[in-house]
């Protein structure tokens, strides 16, 4: 059996809209929450610090954990993680400076091509991951959703 691989994602909420990093492979266009793998030695909030820095090109505030979701690859018809992986990602509330303006940081992703700021009805429309993601700006629905995901899409 392969090892966990701990990941760190940030929810960074402005008004009613979501930052995303905008990515592309061959299907095409999806987006994520910014963040990545912890790395030993490394809390998580930590991580997230990093990882927003590389990514999205800011130092970012963490907040409280938010919510907690098992990502088993196997399970799924997409990942960017080899195909026996599992993750298991805590997203965490976190703040960026007002004057923030969505960005590529200096070391993003290699399949990433942007960082969005998206609101409600735009996350109904585009192809994110985890699917959760697109109640977390929702008003009928943000409030409702559990602190644990698992493994769903």
């Amino acid at each position: 059996m392969g090892q966990i691989r701990t990941a760190a994602r940030a929810l960074i909420v402005r008004e009613t809209r979501l930052l995303l990093t905008h990515c592309r492979d061959e299907r095409g266009d999806w987006y994520t929450a910014p963040g990545g793998g912890q790395v030993e030695g490394e809390s998580l909030p930590e991580t997230l610090v990093r990882e927003c820095r590389e990514e999205i090109g800011v130092e970012v505030e963490v907040a409280g954990l938010r919510y907690v979701r098992d990502y088993i690859v196997g399970h799924h018809d997409f990942s960017y993680l080899d195909e026996t992986a599992h993750q298991l990602e805590l997203f965490f509330e976190c703040t960026v400076p007002a004057d923030y303006r969505a960005q590529n940081g200096p070391s993003p992703d290699s399949h990433q091509v942007g960082v969005i700021w998206a609101d409600a009805e735009a996350l109904q429309r585009l192809r994110v991951y985890p699917e959760r993601l697109r109640d977390v700006v929702n008003p009928g629905a943000a409030g409702g959703l559990p602190v644990y995901w698992g493994d769903g899409r």
